[in-house]
């Protein structure tokens, strides 16, 4: 599809987005409604026209609450699949596993571990340049940064996440705390 910088740069998103699982999350109502759209209309539309779109039509809280909860259900389902599979699924594995390809990605971040917590500080971000961009930032941000605390907790349960800033909401940069508890 040309011009959806969304198709071009995020299209592990369709898996998530167009997932047909998402339709038993609302299985009647308005919101299942938006979840049948966009598992109809995701890969044949630009994506951030049919967002706005959709947000025209049933509101934007709305369907950033569809989006959360697909977003929340498909990290769960393949987080918690491979925190499951792994022989060894500590913070540090999965620190490993999400973190260690972002740089060749074009991600810049310094992070410190100190005890059972370790932080990241991004500072570079594709993903909020495309957004920024594109003017997708609000879409983004549900699309892409809600799945830290989902990801990480799923992968594995002792594991919190937690985060004040993002690049997304306008701060200068983005910080991530896990926290690995014991037991």
């Amino acid at each position: 599809m040309t011009n959806d910088p969304i198709a071009e740069t995020l299209g592990w998103l369709d898996g998530t987005v167009a997932n047909p699982r998402n339709a038993d999350l609302f299985p009647d109502g308005e919101r299942s409604k938006i979840v049948r759209e966009l598992a109809e209309r995701w890969t044949r539309e630009n994506r951030l026209d049919l967002l706005n779109g959709l947000a025209k039509q049933h509101g934007e809280e709305e369907v950033f609450a569809v989006i959360d909860a697909i977003v929340a259900d498909n990290c769960r389902r393949d987080w918690g699949r491979m925190g499951r599979e792994e022989a060894d699924n500590s913070l540090t594995a999965f620190i490993r596993k999400l973190w260690g390809p972002l740089k060749d990605q074009g991600f810049e971040y310094t992070f410190e571990t100190t005890g059972n917590v370790t932080t990241f500080r991004v500072t570079r971000c594709p993903i909020f340049d495309l957004a920024r961009k594109a003017g997708a930032e609000k879409w983004l941000y549900h699309l892409v940064c809600l799945t830290d605390k989902h990801t990480s907790e799923s992968f594995n349960p002792r594991i919190r996440f937690s985060r004040d800033h993002t690049l997304m909401q306008g701060h200068a940069y983005c910080d991530h705390r896990y926290t690995e508890l014991s037991g």
